[in-house]
C-alpha cells in the first residue's frame, strides 16, 4: 500500500512540473512577444509622425529662407542703386565746385609777367606823364579778358584765383585784386588752357599785347606744362538772384 501511495505522489509531482513548464512554454513567451511587438509599432508610428512634423517644419523654414533671401537681394539692389546715385551726386557736386572755382586745379597753360616801363631817359625827362607808362587795372582786365576769350579755364594773378566777380582796381601804384589782396608790379598772371591757343591769341594784330608793348610796358609770355592755381576764397552767396522755376 505504501509503495502504491509513493508511486501516486511521484506521478502527481511529475504532472505538476510538466504542467508548470507547459504553461511557461506556451503562455510566458507569447505574452512577452505581444507586448514587445505592440510597443515597437507604437514607437514606429510615433517616429513617423515626428518625421512628418519635422519635414513640414523644414519646408516652412525653407519658404521663410527663400522669402528672406529674395528681400535681401532686393535690398542689395536698392543699396546698389543708392550707391550709384550717391556717387553721381558726389561727382556732380565735385564738378560744380570745380566750375565754381572752389577746388584747386592744375594743368598746362601760359604764364605772363606784366610790369611797368623801366625808368629810362624818356621817363626821367617826362615825369609828369609817367602815369601813362605803368600797368593799370584796365590793362590787367584786358589781359584777363583776352585769356578768357582764348579759352582759359582758370586764371590767377600773383597766386589769387580770379573769378567773374573778382575785383580788379587801381590803388595808386598798386592794383587791388579780389576782396583783400593788393599787389605791386611785376604781376604774374597764370592761365590754364590750351597753351598754343592762348599764345596765339596775343599774336593777333588787335591783341592788347601790341598796345602794351607800344607804351614800353614789359610783357613776357611763355608756355608752361604744369600750372597750379588755388581755389577761389571770395564770396559766392547770391542775395537777389534766384533760380528760375521751370514748368514741368
Amino acid at each position: 500500500m505504501k509503495k502504491y501511495d509513493s508511486t501516486i505522489w511521484l506521478i502527481t509531482l511529475v504532472c505538476i512540473l510538466l504542467g508548470f513548464f507547459a504553461v511557461r512554454a506556451f503562455e510566458g513567451p507569447k505574452t512577452g512577444t505581444d507586448i514587445e511587438g505592440v510597443a515597437s509599432l507604437e514607437n514606429i508610428v510615433k517616429l513617423m509622425n515626428e518625421k512628418k512634423a519635422l519635414e513640414k517644419r523644414k519646408h516652412e523654414l525653407d519658404e521663410v529662407i527663400l522669402e528672406r533671401e529674395s528681400r535681401l537681394k532686393e535690398y542689395e539692389r536698392s543699396l546698389a542703386e543708392l550707391n550709384t546715385q550717391y556717387e553721381k551726386i558726389q561727382q556732380d557736386i565735385k564738378e560744380a565746385r570745380l566750375v565754381s572755382g572752389l577746388l584747386p586745379v592744375e594743368g598746362p597753360g601760359v604764364e605772363i609777367i606784366l610790369n611797368d616801363r623801366k625808368r629810362d631817359e624818356f621817363l626821367t625827362n617826362n615825369l609828369d606823364i609817367i602815369k601813362y607808362f605803368i600797368v593799370h587795372d584796365s590793362d590787367m582786365l584786358n589781359v584777363i579778358n583776352e585769356l578768357r576769350g582764348a579759352g582759359a579755364e582758370a586764371i590767377a594773378i600773383n597766386g589769387t584765383r580770379i573769378m567773374a566777380n573778382s575785383r580788379i582796381s587801381c590803388g595808386g601804384p598798386t592794383i587791388n585784386v579780389g576782396k583783400y589782396e593788393r599787389f605791386a608790379p611785376p604781376f604774374v598772371i597764370q592761365a590754364i588752357g590750351d597753351p598754343d591757343r592762348l599764345m596765339a591769341s596775343f599774336q593777333r594784330e588787335d591783341s592788347i599785347y601790341h598796345d602794351l608793348l607800344a607804351w614800353g610796358l614789359e610783357f613776357h609770355i611763355r608756355k608752361v606744362d604744369r600750372i597750379e592755381i588755388p581755389r577761389y576764397l571770395g564770396d559766392l552767396d547770391l542775395t537777389y538772384a534766384k533760380a528760375v522755376q521751370e514748368d514741368e
